[in-house]
């Protein structure tokens, strides 16, 4: 049951329905929200039900539990096994296949064969927002007591909400849990709603659908039969047909959350327009970003301890969100690149640091010979960018 279909639009009426008749905060309204959650999930795959659950209260009961001590070591512990269990689970559904191949080929390249076959296994979908939404719960209260959520009911609305469960944005416990207890309709919430909904279908239905079906599907599995000129206009549709489809699929989750009366940050503001790979990362899947920097970037040390940590921290933090994306090399690839364009914009940006200010060695109103104009040199790093973005998306697209 995706957004865009007939059986969601009767779904979300009967939820919207209930979700302005029961009174909140209370206990019934909780109740029939967590229902609204697991049943749109469970319509999905009801196996999938067992491993939501799992993370659920796994992170429920660490952060409790992370809560109830004062030993740093035993607050680590608890942290510590929260975490194998989470990301052990998303190894299972997500990665194991791709380790399994990587095993297989090293026997293979040593002349033996592998004597263990792979059992047949369904993939969670949405496993990976979810997990990482449960786990920036958990990490919160590990930072902050604080955080800690006054039962388990909440946990579980917050890992399984449904508008945002498949692909996001993932949400911060600290935003969402308030709004459970005062919720915060509005007249320009609805209007702002409904407008994203609208926008999103728009999106998704007619641009993304369009470049899909028509240019970029056809270009990209035997891109050999097809012109240079012909493969380049694939690459900028697909570029666009991304950018719409997950930023509309954003803009409905926001939108539908927004008129059951719940505020979701954004997830992409203008990422097109930006003029490096830093803006553009602060502007594309921002809740994704977000949560890279403050859940894996710092914790490695961020830019603390020296400009080679910092590039270095960089680049595992953009392979590990390339890997995020799927099992695969080319999402790797696709991370280190990125990884490396925004470890080679810090050092631009490092070493201009380090060098004096030319406007105040030349004259007054003296021009450079070596600067561009105000007005070209924005457009040039634009076009640099723009493009860089859009041929590092054929890794991320590429059949093989």
């Amino acid at each position: 049951m995706h957004f865009t279909t007939v059986e969601f639009t009767l779904f979300f009426f009967l939820v919207m329905i209930l979700n302005w008749t029961l009174p909140r905060p209370s206990l019934a309204f909780k109740i029939f929200l967590l229902a609204a959650n697991y049943f749109f999930y469970g319509c999905l795959d009801p196996r999938f039900l067992l491993i939501l659950l799992a993370v659920s209260l796994s992170n429920w009961g660490s952060a409790r539990l992370i809560a109830r001590t004062d030993s740093g070591r035993v607050k680590k512990a608890w942290l510590g096994l929260d975490l194998v269990v989470n990301l052990g689970l998303l190894a299972l559904f997500k990665y194991l296949e791709f380790f399994y191949g990587l095993w297989e080929s090293l026997l293979w390249s040593l002349g033996f064969q592998n004597p263990f076959s792979l059992p047949s296994m369904v993939f969670p979908i949405g496993i990976s927002f979810f997990t990482f939404q449960g786990l920036s719960y958990a990490i919160d209260v590990y930072r902050d007591r604080d955080q800690l959520a006054a039962g388990p009911l909440d946990v579980l609305l917050f890992v399984s909400f449904f508008p945002t469960i498949m692909s996001g944005p993932i949400m911060r416990a600290r935003h969402f849990l308030p709004q459970l207890a005062k919720p915060r309709y509005g007249s320009a919430g609805f209007h702002t709603g409904f407008s994203l909904i609208l926008s999103g279908l728009f999106k998704k239905i007619v641009i993304a659908s369009y470049l899909s079906e028509h240019i970029v599907r056809e270009v990209f599995q035997v891109p050999s039969d097809y012109s240079s000129l012909a493969v380049l206009a694939a690459v900028y549709a697909y570029s666009i047909q991304i950018f719409c489809d997950f930023s509309g699929y954003s803009d409905l989750a926001i939108g539908l959350a927004l008129l059951m009366g719940f505020h979701i940050p954004e997830n992409f503001r203008g990422p097109y327009t930006s003029t490096n790979l830093q803006e553009f990362w602060r502007r594309w899947h921002i809740s994704l970003s977000t949560w890279l920097r403050d859940y894996l970037y710092i914790p490695l040390g961020g830019n603390k301890k020296g400009p080679g940590r910092k590039y270095l921290n960089l680049m595992i933090t953009m392979v590990l969100g390339g890997l995020w994306h799927g099992a695969h090399w080319k999402f790797i690839i696709w991370g280190a690149f990125h990884g490396l364009g925004l470890t080679l914009t810090h050092v631009y940006k490092d070493l201009r640091s380090r060098r004096p200010d030319v406007s105040r060695v030349e004259p007054s109103g003296a021009a450079s010979p070596h600067r561009l104009g105000p007005r070209i040199k924005p457009v040039l790093v634009w076009v640099l960018t723009f493009n860089l973005v859009s041929f590092l998306w054929v890794f991320f697209r590429a059949e093989d």
